[in-house]
């Protein structure tokens, strides 16, 4: 009796769970196929969808809810999208991925009811460091460790005020580098911001702190705190090279005499872009005697460059009207007593010319009072990082 009873519970057990699996089965998931396209050069949106082998009424029923959301012709060669569709290839969803943070669906319901809609990437912040020696140039040791370009270019001009990367390094030089990439879930870059860094060359540790104000405004500063840019570049153009300096006793090519040359000649090739070193006001937009075309700008404290036999002007600049630091106001040319295209850079302080190969840029700001404790914060981070690279 009592085997009887044990065999019976354990058939009742049995029955119920079987019974209970055929009450509740678990629902089977599909996987919906996903082809995926990237458009190729010269290809509209259109010719490239023919790709995913769809009829025609149903590539242009996408495209025309794409279009309430994004405008096909802003597709470029490189952009990716995807196509789900069923086993049948009937599509079901539509997503296109160009670069930057948007992304655009459109969709068909069970019903044939397409719907669009305007998508963003979710961004993910993460930290990356790097140093390294210099042997031959800071491009050339960068690019040996993998450090993409646009990061090199940042990373020179954050010092580009204290140091030129062109003739200054020397062999065995260390540079550091903490940067802040934001990028998306797929791995897509968006944008790298330099956080700190620091160079050290014959004993000198120059050292550069990123602040992001409230406003969103930022600049890079020194450990004290004061701006590291200056009130003026180190050149106005890219240069080939000085083909005279500032000197009292200058031998004029055209004239056969000597007199003072008061201004640097940077020989440089017909066209190149000349900017105004710092921010001010143009004074003078004019053809000027010897100068050829000439362009003034005033600056701040007393100080007026001068830009000269200039091929043309910069089509924007007005007189009268303000430039930033690093705008273009012309191009190098042979314009006026000149034997050959360069720019005749000259700068006046309080009236009287001045060699701007040996003066000290005065500093742009330092960080305001109000600031001074999160800017404290923010360096003590910046700096640890640093000090933990090896």
């Amino acid at each position: 009796m009592v085997k009887f009873v044990k065999y019976l519970n354990l058939f009742l057990l049995i029955s119920v769970f079987i019974l209970s699996g055929c009450k509740n089965p678990e629902p089977v998931q599909v996987k919906t196929p996903v082809k995926s396209f990237n458009l190729k050069a010269g290809d509209t949106l259109g010719q490239s969808l023919k790709s995913a082998n769809l009829p025609q009424q149903e590539n242009d029923k996408i495209i025309s809810s794409l279009s309430k959301v994004f405008n096909p012709r802003y597709c470029k060669a490189g952009d990716k999208y995807e196509v789900e569709t069923d086993t049948s290839n009937n599509w079901s969803r539509f997503t296109y991925k160009p670069s930057g943070l948007n992304f655009y669906i459109v969709e068909k319901s069970s019903s044939g009811v397409i719907s669009s809609a305007k998508k963003t990437k979710e961004i993910v912040h993460k930290t990356y460091t790097t140093q390294g020696a210099i042997k031959t140039s800071l491009w050339e040791s960068m690019i040996a460790k993998g450090i993409d370009p646009e990061l090199i270019v940042s990373f020179a001009e954050v010092f580009s005020w204290q140091i030129d990367f062109l003739t200054e390094p020397r062999v065995g030089d260390i540079y550091k580098a903490v940067w802040q990439r934001e990028e998306t879930g797929d791995g897509t870059i968006i944008k790298d911001t330099i956080t700190g860094a620091q160079y050290i060359s014959r004993g000198r540790t120059y050292t550069a702190i990123y602040f992001l104000y409230p406003d969103g405004k930022s600049d890079y500063y020194s450990i004290k705190g004061d701006s590291l840019r200056r009130a003026f570049l180190r050149a106005p153009l890219q240069y080939r090279r000085i083909s005279s300096f500032f000197t009292g006793r200058r031998y004029h090519p055209i004239l056969k005499i000597f007199r003072p040359h008061l201004g640097i000649d940077y020989a440089a090739p017909a066209g190149t872009p000349v900017s105004s070193v710092g921010d001010g006001h143009v004074v003078f937009r004019a053809r000027e005697g010897g100068f050829g075309n000439l362009v003034r700008v005033r600056h701040p404290n007393g100080y007026e460059s001068y830009y000269g036999h200039l091929s043309h002007f910069e089509r924007s600049l007005r007189l009268g009207e303000s430039v930033r630091q690093g705008q273009v106001v012309g191009y190098v040319g042979a314009t006026g007593l000149a034997t050959g295209p360069h720019l005749d850079f000259r700068m006046k302080k309080d009236g009287s010319f001045m060699n701007f190969m040996t003066m000290k840029f005065p500093v742009v700001k330092s960080i305001e009072a109000k600031y001074k404790d999160d800017f404290t914060k923010t360096a003590k981070t910046a700096l640890s990082e640093l000090a933990r690279i090896h």
